[in-house]
């Protein structure tokens, strides 16, 4: 099958699973993290095409081949308010770290021409909360990840213009899990109440999709001595999951309803957005660089999630999903870098990441804002190695929500986010 050969050939790809503004992952490569500019603009590794297919040509004058990974444990507040008690809540997910690894290949055919081959994940959500929380209603848990597998190729044109351009093979999975108040239902007390309850149905929707397609361009510039420029595009990508929905009922609700919630086949569609990534990065020196990134995610392609069963678990209730109505949103970032030695090199950089969440329609699946992330690396090179190391600290800016209980979304608000993540690569060159 398609799935099995696909995940043969990323075996080194393990679960994928870390939250990001929106659900985006601009951690495809140790640098890239620390210096987003110099990756888009400069390059230097073979994991610098997952930002711009356009850099390729500077990973290697023969073969290079970079495995790493980026590991992050984000920790965020949820609080709420009984709209019928009054009766407050707080609660978090479950602590864990996530770990997003990469693989790539570069190759020179010739002094103009290389090609490359990269494994990453582009997508990537992973939350669990607590058994019986005041939210179980819209989300206990969610996983949601792409396994990717993009081959590209650049040409050098001139000495101050390389093309490059790549395809997206993906593999898509997402889990979606939350619980379904079936005495609220059923008339036995106030819809959605996030007061414990023993009749709640637990509902699990699994989807995935063997192969959905996307494309990517990218060029690099260098107009003048010691300026860099960089752009790069990366299209939407479709997955239509097919799957299945698992109801888990305590037997009183079995017994009282025995035609309701039984499990069932499910398709659905999610297009992931598109980016624009446009860099400029200049030599100050022959050991400092300073640089700048900007980037636009199309997110407005998140207007809805849309799961269709095939036979509806209660009458007149085949669709599951709600209005999600995403912005497109910026990314900024500054940074740079410098030579410390023929050895070594340090990065570091500043980013700021806004939210594509629309308010009037946030959730628990993904409760988060507009985030500020501090990033430093360091680089070492001898022969033909190369390791990389990188920490950051981003801060979740707070953000409230309003209530809609019937999606079981009550006043409150999120609080207290940040995570701590590091990333480790090593490039062997032959």
């Amino acid at each position: 099958m398609k799935r099995n050969l696909f995940l043969c050939a990323a075996a080194a790809l393990s679960a994928i699973e870390a939250s990001a503004s929106g659900f985006s992952l601009f951690q495809g490569d140790t640098t890239g993290c620390a210096d987003a500019a110099g990756s888009i603009a400069v390059g230097g590794r073979a994991g610098d095409a997952y930002y711009n297919p356009g850099v390729l040509s500077e990973a290697t004058t023969g073969s290079v081949v970079q495995v790493g990974s980026f590991f992050t444990r984000p920790h965020l507040k949820i609080e709420g308010r009984n709209p019928y008690t009054g009766e407050k809540y707080r609660t978090a997910g479950k602590k864990k770290w996530f770990a997003i690894p990469h693989m790539y290949f570069a190759h020179a055919l010739a002094d103009d021409l290389y090609i490359g081959l990269g494994l990453f994940s582009r997508i990537g959500l992973g939350d669990e909360f607590p058994s019986g929380w005041f939210g179980r209603y819209n989300s206990t848990k969610v996983d949601f990840a792409t396994y990717d597998i993009s081959p590209m190729i650049a040409w050098r044109a001139t000495d101050w213009l390389t093309v490059g351009a790549g395809l997206t093979l993906q593999y898509f999975d997402i889990t979606l899990e939350q619980d379904i108040d079936a005495a609220g239902i059923a008339g036995l007390r106030r819809y959605n109440d996030p007061s414990p309850s023993p009749y709640d149905v637990h509902q699990r929707i699994h989807g995935t999709d063997d192969c959905a397609v996307g494309w990517d361009l990218g060029v690099k510039l260098d107009p003048i001595e010691r300026l860099h420029l960089g752009l790069a595009y990366h299209s939407e990508v479709t997955a239509h999951a097919k799957g299945h929905v698992r109801y888990t009922a305590p037997a009183a609700i079995r017994a009282a309803y025995p035609g309701f919630f039984r499990d069932t086949k499910a398709h659905g569609k999610i297009t992931e957005p598109s980016y624009w990534m446009a860099a400029a990065v200049y030599d100050f020196t022959d050991r400092l660089s300073l640089g700048i990134n900007v980037t636009r995610s199309g997110w407005s392609s998140w207007d809805k999630l849309e799961i269709f069963e095939d036979q509806a678990f209660l009458p007149g209730h085949d669709v599951i999903g709600a209005d999600k109505k995403w912005r497109d949103v910026w990314r900024f970032s500054v940074g740079g870098s410098y030579k410390i030695s023929d050895e070594w090199t340090a990065m570091a950089s500043f980013t700021w990441d806004d939210s594509p969440i629309n308010r009037k329609h946030a959730d628990y699946i993904v409760p988060a804002d507009t985030r500020e992330i501090y990033a430093a690396g360091l680089a070492w090179k001898r022969g033909r190695w190369t390791l990389d190391g990188m920490y950051f600290f981003e801060k979740i800016n707070d953000m409230s929500v309003s209530a809609r209980p019937a999606e079981g979304i009550f006043t409150g608000r999120y609080t207290g986010g940040f995570s701590h993540a590091f990333a480790f690569s090593a490039s062997y060159e032959f």
